[in-house]
């Protein structure tokens, strides 16, 4: 059985772009780990899809930084989505072929 990440929980707004679709939607990520997220659409008439490469970029307002993480929706659930992050390189190769 594989180890699950720790968890924290979040209400830091998000921006998410979907890989080979055109433009984004506002999320709401509820809670992080090192492997993934967990987010809530908040306004956007397309929810991503199980399998969608995607870009977020979460603005972590406590620290007055944004972060740009890579990542595959691995799960849906009505306006709920869990995403694995994947590095740079693995997400070069997946867009390419």
């Amino acid at each position: 059985m594989q180890d699950r990440a720790e968890r924290f929980q979040t209400q830091e707004p998000a921006r998410v772009e979907i890989y080979g679709k055109n433009g984004a939607f506002l999320c709401r990520m509820n809670n992080l780990s090192a492997t993934g997220a967990y987010f809530e659409v908040i306004n956007g008439s397309e929810v991503p899809k199980v399998g969608d490469l995607i870009c977020v970029t979460v603005s972590l307002r406590h620290l007055n930084k944004t972060h740009v993480l890579n990542g595959e929706v691995v799960w849906c659930r009505d306006r709920g989505i869990g995403v694995s992050f994947i590095k740079q390189k693995e997400l070069i190769q997946r867009l390419t072929g």
